[in-house]
């Protein structure tokens, strides 16, 4: 691993851990027991599914903290 793949990695995985929040953000406000409604609902229709996509985002983006900061610690400003 060099300092620019862990830095490639840490950028993959923030974009993909913004789309799957707002997929939870869709399925929070948006999917229901009917389905899927275009009415904004204050209230989780479907709270389990919506709390499991939740938490695989906040694990992407832990995972991309983890890396970029894995990238600065290990490696020096000389790219190798």
């Amino acid at each position: 691993m060099t300092k620019k793949k862990l830095l490639k990695l840490s950028l993959i995985t923030l974009i993909i851990g913004l789309c799957v929040l707002a997929i939870a953000y869709f399925f929070f406000h948006f999917v229901t027991d009917e389905g899927i409604t275009f009415v904004w609902h204050p209230e989780a229709g479907k709270p389990f599914v919506t709390d499991m996509i939740g938490q695989l985002g906040v694990l992407f983006l832990f995972s991309s903290a983890m890396s970029a900061i894995s990238a600065l610690v290990f490696f020096d400003g000389k790219e190798e």
